[in-house]
C-alpha cells in the first residue's frame, strides 16, 4: 500500500487516479504526525442477483388447505409472553 501525504495527493491528483484503476491502494496522511485519515481503493462494481422465477415449485408437491383452518388472536399471539 502507497502512502501520500495530503499535499502530495493534490499535487499529483490525476496520476494516483491512474495508478488507483491499475489496482493500487493509496493511503492519505494527514497533518504534521501524518496520520492515516483515509484510503483510496478501485471501485468494484456489484452484480445485480437474478431474479428468481416465480412458481419455481409449482407442481412439484401436495397441496391441501382445510377448510376448518381459522387464525383467531388467541392462536396467533399465545406465545407472545415469551417473547418480551
Amino acid at each position: 500500500m502507497k502512502q501520500m501525504t495530503v499535499g502530495d495527493f493534490k499535487a499529483h491528483f490525476s496520476s494516483v487516479l491512474e495508478e488507483v484503476m491499475q489496482g493500487e491502494e493509496i493511503q492519505i496522511l494527514y497533518g504534521r504526525a501524518k496520520k492515516p485519515v483515509a484510503c483510496i481503493t478501485k471501485n468494484v462494481e456489484k452484480t445485480k442477483p437474478k431474479k428468481r422465477p416465480i412458481g419455481l415449485y409449482n407442481n412439484m408437491g401436495p397441496f391441501w388447505e382445510d377448510e376448518s383452518f381459522e387464525i383467531t388472536p388467541e392462536w396467533l399471539f399465545d406465545d407472545m409472553d415469551d417473547l418480551m
